[in-house]
């Protein structure tokens, strides 16, 4: 495990993402969405997706330098066909359609569909977030089998669905909340296999629907399933955002999409909102950070230093990861290498871009 220096890192993931196929401006935002995910502390959806993404492009169901299809918005609701574009340009785009409508309606209501991995969903709160809007989003994950357990089921019925919603405050989005509706993203398991790391109690089940700590069998063989967080409550929740991403939103549920090779298939549905149809910006930031500010001054339990916002683990990381650098193991960094020799690029070279903290 070695800590590498944000910059390197972007240059890295930027030269694998040209070798994939993208062109400058779009393995530049792909490569700051995915360095910004591994800043933030979630490694799970930061450049060790990279392998993935290859894999998906070689198979034909990611598609770089893909152009979306902008349908002409009914009222309010903006539907995008992503193509199987890369998520995190395709989001971006859909966004920016659909936020169109904002002026006139103040509120938008976006389909995106078909759309490649958008990785971490809190970054698209925070970009309405910096348009002074507050946002909702919700993503199903079609394109393979499941890989969440139902409450009460040994077999998987849903994927991580994650959810994000986000207030904003002087162009931040404070508070946020990112998460998924399972105990753990998936990439958090590969994480654990990679790093040769048990998981924490709670995570996953195995074949009998019964605990398991073990990430190798989920990682490497699909075998067992993560749990649902809260019980039938954050199921419930994982059903819900599968109906309205996939039913809703787009044509496919996880019940109906097609298994494509290494598929990983986003739909994305999100509900932006302009909060100065119910308020001034300032009366509802002031309202906003009152309440902000009453939670953070909440005594803290026996043995915790303070009562931490949604958001509030993510902007420590950032701050801490950009001066001491990002860590990243070394079966990680082996096998973006591996997937970018694919492309005919040199692993060397490639490897080579990476640049250990303090050297």
């Amino acid at each position: 495990m070695s800590n590498y220096s944000s910059q390197s890192v972007k240059a890295f993931a930027k030269a694998v993402l040209r070798g994939f196929g993208c062109n400058d401006g779009e393995a530049e935002i792909v490569a700051s969405h995915l360095v910004d995910a591994n800043l933030t502390g979630h490694d799970s959806h930061g450049i060790g997706m990279l392998p993935l993404y290859g894999e998906q492009i070689l198979d034909g169901n990611l598609i770089p330098n893909q152009q979306p299809v902008l349908h002409e918005p009914v009222g309010a609701i903006s539907i995008v066909d992503a193509r199987r574009g890369f998520g995190h340009r395709m989001a971006l785009e859909a966004l920016d359609h659909a936020m169109q409508c904002v002026p006139e309606h103040k509120v938008a209501i976006l389909a995106l569909r078909d759309s490649g991995h958008v990785s971490r969903l809190g970054a698209y709160s925070e970009y309405c977030a910096a348009k002074g809007y507050v946002s909702l989003h919700m993503v199903n994950v079609v394109g393979h089998a499941p890989i969440v357990a139902p409450f009460g089921a040994r077999e998987s019925g849903f994927s991580t669905n994650p959810i994000s919603m986000a207030m904003p405050v002087g162009g931040k989005a404070r508070p946020l909340l990112d998460i998924a509706t399972s105990t753990v993203a998936f990439g958090k398991v590969r994480v654990a296999s990679n790093k040769g790391e048990q998981m924490p109690a709670g995570c996953l089940v195995d074949e009998q629907g019964l605990e398991t700590r073990d990430p190798d069998p989920m990682a490497k063989s699909r075998i067992g399933a993560l749990s649902a967080f809260g019980a039938h409550k954050g199921s419930g929740l994982g059903i819900f955002v599968e109906l309205l991403a996939g039913a809703l939103a787009s044509t496919d549920t996880v019940a109906t999409m097609e298994h494509l090779p290494h598929g990983v298939i986003n739909n994305m549905f999100s509900v932006i909102i302009d909060p100065t149809a119910f308020d001034s910006q300032e009366a509802v930031e002031k309202r906003t950070m009152e309440f902000y500010d009453f939670i953070k001054a909440r005594q803290p339990a026996v043995g915790t230093d303070s009562v931490q916002l949604p958001g509030e683990p993510e902007q420590h990381n950032r701050q801490q990861r950009t001066d001491n650098g990002i860590p990243v193991d070394d079966e990680t960094v082996r096998q973006i290498v591996d997937i970018a020799t694919r492309f005919d690029l040199s692993g060397d070279d490639t490897a080579g871009l990476l640049n250990p903290v303090g050297n």
